[in-house]
């Protein structure tokens, strides 16, 4: 009998040491990106669970040197996304991230941004707009003017 108790005792302690064990290695999931929205500072091993900024892209102006801006197509990266059409303007800025006459884009990942308005002006010239971006993980919606 004293051997019976020795014996399951033995395999308690064991079994519980290990769970221990078991429990210090258990990965806690989450985003583990600090750029993104949802990053968890607690989390050690990514679930892709990430979510970054929008970045809204408007016209403050529709003249560029008292010359009626017609039309700016939008790209990111070397890429066509969009199209703001001559009319709308926000001179203050949109009052949300999907606002009428906007261009929008949501980052994939933590990467920067290119992005780069071309301006087509009434007299047939064009200019261009450009800058870098990136997310940012305090701010939801990003906006920048290509008109500025």
């Amino acid at each position: 009998m004293k051997k019976s108790l020795i014996l399951i005792l033995s395999i308690l302690i064991t079994s519980c040491s290990s769970d221990d064990d078991n429990s210090e290695s258990d990965p806690i999931y989450g985003c583990t990106d600090e750029k993104s929205l949802t990053f968890d500072s607690m989390a050690d091993t990514d679930d892709d669970s990430c979510i970054y900024s929008d970045l809204t892209l408007y016209a403050r102006y529709n003249f560029f040197q008292n010359i009626p801006i017609t039309n700016i197509d939008i790209s990111i990266d070397g890429e066509y996304i969009g199209n703001i059409a001559n009319g709308f303007i926000w001179p203050n800025g949109p009052g949300n991230c999907s606002s009428t006459g906007t261009v929008q884009y949501q980052f994939q990942n933590s990467e920067s941004i290119d992005w780069n308005a071309t301006i087509f002006l009434a007299n047939g010239q064009t200019i261009s707009s450009s800058g870098t971006k990136s997310p940012n993980r305090s701010i939801e919606c990003i906006k920048i003017s290509v008109t500025n």
